[in-house]
């Protein structure tokens, strides 16, 4: 597939996330596939193997943040995706205590397509903003 194809790829996945189409979803990820969190361990959700465990995420986190693109760019290879996401919970507060609050940071997404279908996702996020704005680091023990 060339750069357009898996630009449209990675809209209509984006599309079926924002519906919760979830069966669309997954017909769009590769049964192999792996997402990744880059820096969140395994066990605190970091890495999704598998076309079932990256659906069954979606349907766990479904509507619980909101995702503005600003900036879409691709190969006929890769995809990446820059935007802001927003959220009236953090998504890892089932980890870390106090962390029920609303944040807004910035992710990167680079996906790898292979086949037609997305083989590999990888999310570089902004931690500190969440961190600092839901009150897990103090953002004067950062500062002089």
């Amino acid at each position: 597939m060339g750069a357009r194809e898996n630009l449209q790829l990675i809209e209509e996945l984006q599309r079926a996330a924002r519906d919760l189409d979830f069966d669309r979803y997954g017909q769009l990820i590769a049964e192999d596939a792996a997402f990744r969190a880059a820096g969140v361990p395994a066990a605190l959700g970091g890495v999704l193997r598998g076309r079932e465990a990256v659906v069954e995420q979606l349907r766990l986190t479904a509507g619980a943040s909101r995702f503005e693109v600003k900036q879409v760019f691709g190969d006929d290879q890769h995809v990446c995706v820059v935007g802001k996401v927003t959220a009236e919970r953090f998504l890892g507060s089932q980890h870390l205590r106090d962390a029920d609050r609303a944040y807004s940071t910035y992710e990167c997404i680079v996906y790898r397509i292979a086949n037609g279908q997305v083989a590999e996702s990888t999310a570089y996020i902004n931690w500190l903003d969440p961190y600092v704005q839901v009150g897990l680091v103090d953002l004067r023990t950062l500062t002089r």
